[in-house]
C-alpha cells in the first residue's frame, strides 16, 4: 500500500513539474492575446511580446517616456521556493536599467541594479518651475525594497551621479544661466525617509533630497550651491543655509 502511495506522490510531482514547464516555455505570442483581455486597463500599452515566460521580451509604450524594451530571464531555482526572481534589462531612448528583481505578493526587491537616464525626462516637471537642465544621471549599486500593499519604500541604498551640464532657473525675478559641475548623490534610508545627500566631487554639501512614507518627495538646496556656480545670494547667509526647497507627490 505504501508503495502505491509513493508512486502516486511521484506522479503528482511529475505532473506539477510538467505543468510548470509548459507554463514557462509556452510562446508568449500565443499566451498574451488570451491573457490580455483579463488584465484590465494597464497604465502602459503593451505593443509586442516575444519569447517565453521564462525568457522573454516586451515592447511597451509608457506615457511621458515613450517606447521601451524590457527583457527578463527568470531564475528557476528561486521560483521553486515560491519567490519570483528575474534578471531584468530595460532600454529606451537615452534610458537604461539592469538588475535582479525579486517579488511576491507583498513586496518587490531590486538588487545591485544600474540605470542611466537623460535629464530630458525631467523637462515636464522643470518647466513648471520655469527651469531647464542638460545632462545625464547614472545610478550604481542600487538596492531597494518596495511594499506593494503600503506603497512605501522599505529600504534603499546606492549612488547617483550627475554628469554636469547647463542649467537655467529663476532667482529673485531673474533667469539664471549656469553650468553645473559633476554632482554625487548618496542614497540611504536611515529612518522613515529615503534620503539623498548631494555633494560635488570635493565632498562639499550642496543639498538634500528625500522621499517620505506618504509618497511626498522633495529637495533642498544650500547657499553653497550658488558659490560653486560663481553666483551671489543677495543676503548674507551661511553656506549651509537652505535657500531653495520644492516638493511633489511622487508615489
Amino acid at each position: 500500500m505504501s508503495a502505491i502511495w509513493s508512486v502516486k506522490w511521484y506522479l503528482l510531482i511529475g505532473l506539477f513539474s510538467f505543468v510548470m514547464f509548459l507554463g514557462l516555455t509556452a510562446p508568449l505570442e500565443y499566451v498574451w492575446p488570451k491573457v490580455q483581455p483579463h488584465v484590465g486597463n494597464l497604465p502602459v500599452k503593451v505593443e509586442l511580446v516575444t519569447g517565453t515566460l521564462w525568457q522573454g521580451q516586451a515592447r511597451i509604450n509608457i506615457p511621458n517616456v515613450g517606447k521601451v524594451t524590457g527583457q527578463w530571464d527568470i531564475q528557476l531555482s528561486e521560483l521553486i521556493t515560491g519567490q519570483l526572481a528575474a534578471n531584468v534589462k530595460v532600454s529606451g531612448d537615452e534610458l537604461k536599467f539592469k538588475g535582479l528583481v525579486r517579488g511576491n505578493a507583498d513586496h518587490i526587491e531590486v538588487s545591485q541594479s544600474e540605470a542611466f537616464m537623460s535629464s530630458r525626462y525631467l523637462a515636464p516637471v522643470l518647466r513648471q518651475g520655469r527651469s531647464s537642465l542638460v545632462g545625464n544621471f547614472e545610478l550604481n549599486k542600487f538596492n531597494a525594497i518596495f511594499s506593494i500593499h503600503d506603497k512605501q519604500v522599505l529600504a534603499a541604498d546606492g549612488r547617483l551621479l550627475f554628469s554636469g551640464g547647463d542649467v537655467s532657473f529663476p532667482l529673485e525675478g531673474k533667469t539664471i544661466n549656469a553650468t553645473l559641475p559633476i554632482l554625487v548623490g548618496v542614497i540611504q534610508k536611515p529612518a522613515d525617509n529615503v534620503e539623498l545627500e548631494i555633494t560635488n566631487t570635493d565632498g562639499q554639501d550642496i543639498g538634500k533630497g528625500y522621499i517620505q512614507p506618504d509618497g511626498w518627495a522633495g529637495i533642498g538646496i544650500r547657499r553653497r550651491f550658488l558659490d560653486i556656480l560663481g553666483l551671489q545670494w543677495p543676503a548674507e547667509v551661511p553656506a549651509e543655509k537652505v535657500i531653495f526647497e520644492a516638493s511633489q507627490k511622487l508615489l
